[in-house]
């Protein structure tokens, strides 16, 4: 067996289902009292006042100002994404470790996309444009870890989502976020693939936006189910350690064991975790507390065995690989 699948083969080995489900500690939203601008008002790590107050004064400002309004508040936002019904769109924001959802009234959102682990990654040979569907033989992943690479942010993901080609360099080198069917935000250029290596570490490099009105977040995010996750640091990849995934196809929080490596998996650890295709490239990432922190152990790569085990590699040896660091969410 190969040791990294293909995007397009990540589930097919598999054939028992065995991912689990996240800590009870894992951390939700407060549901708060609407206002008048804004059809839900949840928080977490903060309280129902300050996410009202956050509510009323982002509501009735004008799309293209609800980024500056929320930074002028004391908050980062993460994203935000139409509903796809009633003329409403879904607002995250972040902080420090506080997170807060809002559904707003309005239409079109407010352009704040931007790069956070767990979200969905179009990989293709061809241009890519925002608000177009995907290309044929385009690859779909998932959004690992963000980083620190010579100075700038950048972000991680599985190397054979990329691809190579028979000279060894990479095939799908165009790369966009997705968001429903259609893309969200052209990245661009794969800027390091560590498949083609000798060593073979399955993993590329990829550029997020940098200005204010493109976050990059050091979250997972959990979309409406639950506040985004706080990335605090790494931890190795321990038999036995608790971890879980969240991917685009299995969705968040799957959780589960380091079993063991196993022949044919080129000694990556494995898991108990089952995955799917697309969930390549996925953050791996220790069991959430009660304060919503996290810490990063890997990117899924490999599906393997009868047992349907999830397979990462570790997040030390390829952040050393790169030079790079992991970038970490503010504390306060």
């Amino acid at each position: 067996m190969k040791r990294a699948l293909n995007a397009s083969l990540l589930a097919v080995a598999f054939v028992l289902a065995a991912a689990g489900t996240a800590s009870a500690q894992a951390p939700k939203y407060t549901v708060c009292q609407k206002t008048a601008e804004t059809k839900i008002v949840d928080v977490s790590g903060a309280t129902c006042d300050e996410a009202r107050a956050v509510a009323t004064a982002v509501g009735a400002a004008p799309a293209g100002d609800v980024g500056a309004g929320l930074r002028a508040l004391g908050w980062t936002p993460v994203r935000a994404t139409a509903t796809g019904y009633d003329e409403s769109y879904d607002l995250f924001a972040t902080r420090g470790r506080a997170a807060l959802f809002l559904r707003l009234r309005g239409e079109p959102p407010p352009d704040l996309e931007g790069w956070a682990a767990g979200r969905e990654l179009v990989f293709s040979r061809e241009q890519l444009l925002v608000g177009a569907r995907a290309p044929m033989g385009a690859a779909v992943c998932t959004a690992g870890f963000l980083i620190r690479l010579s100075g700038s942010l950048a972000g991680l993901s599985a190397g054979h989502c990329a691809g190579l080609t028979k000279k060894r360099t990479t095939l799908r080198r165009n790369v966009a976020l997705r968001e429903t069917r259609e893309l969200s935000l052209v990245l661009g250029g794969v800027q390091r693939n560590l498949w083609r290596k000798r060593r073979g570490i399955d993993a590329v490099v990829l550029p997020v936006p940098s200005d204010p009105g493109r976050p990059a977040a050091p979250v997972v995010d959990r979309g409406i189910l639950g506040p985004p996750l706080f990335v605090a640091g790494s931890a190795r990849p321990k038999i036995g350690r608790r971890v879980c995934f969240s991917g685009r196809t299995s969705g968040i929080d799957q959780c589960g064991e380091i079993i063991r490596s196993y022949p044919g998996t080129g000694g990556l650890p494995c898991t108990t975790i089952s995955a799917g295709e697309g969930d390549s490239g996925s953050p791996v990432y220790t069991a959430p507390t009660a304060d919503g922190t996290v810490r990063a152990v890997g990117v899924a790569v490999l599906v393997f065995g009868p047992l349907r085990s999830m397979c990462f590699e570790p997040i030390g040896p390829l952040l050393r690989a790169l030079d790079a660091t992991l970038v970490k969410a503010p504390a306060g």
